[in-house]
């Protein structure tokens, strides 16, 4: 082998480890063994390459097009397509984590608990005001899931709303664990 090879092999462990004293030397403070083992946690390393996976978006429906450039067809879950407003109402950059949270009437089925940031709160109420009566889309990375009324957020304070169900737990459960990761690399 090269020396370019071998130093493209060694240079990640290098610069994780170059992190690890850096950062835990840093202002003096002792590194303690949990923050070792969450620099090193394979969870927590995030390769920029890998593309985004479980992207949440959730738009306006249009029941009757304009054809204007601000509609697109979007394809759904079962197979037809539906026209929405380009505009994204809430993605995954103001969601800072998903959790499923079990329907109790539907055992398998949840629904979906999002923490949002302050933007997206605001965000929240801007688009369950308008929207108390009638349906939203749920996309997931590019796809119609489902669509949804949105429950409206009563305070200035709470930033976790529930998107009510029913999701299949193999979906709710993709979304949890991608929902950290894309908005860490969004943000």
């Amino acid at each position: 082998m090269t020396i370019s090879k071998h130093i493209r092999r060694v240079l990640p462990v290098v610069m994780i480890l170059f992190t690890a004293v850096f950062c835990c030397g840093a202002g003096g403070q002792s590194c303690s063994a949990d923050d070792v083992d969450r620099i090193f946690d394979p969870e927590n390393f995030d390769s920029s390459d890998r593309p985004l996976e479980g992207l949440i978006e959730i738009q306006e429906i249009i029941h009757m097009r304009r054809g204007t450039d601000k509609e697109v067809m979007a394809p759904s879950l079962f197979g037809d397509d539906l026209c929405l407003n380009k505009t994204v109402l809430l993605g995954s950059v103001d969601i800072k984590k998903v959790k499923a949270v079990p329907i109790e009437k539907l055992p398998p089925y949840c629904s979906l608990e999002l923490k949002l940031t302050d933007r997206g709160r605001r965000h929240w109420i801007g688009l369950s005001l308008p929207n108390k009566a009638t349906h939203v889309a749920f996309v997931i990375d590019g796809l119609v899931y489902r669509t949804f009324v949105p429950r409206l957020l009563y305070d200035d304070v709470t930033d976790s709303i529930i998107v009510d169900g029913p999701f299949d737990p193999a979906t709710a459960k993709y979304l949890e664990s991608n929902s950290a990761r894309n908005y860490f690399r969004l943000n």
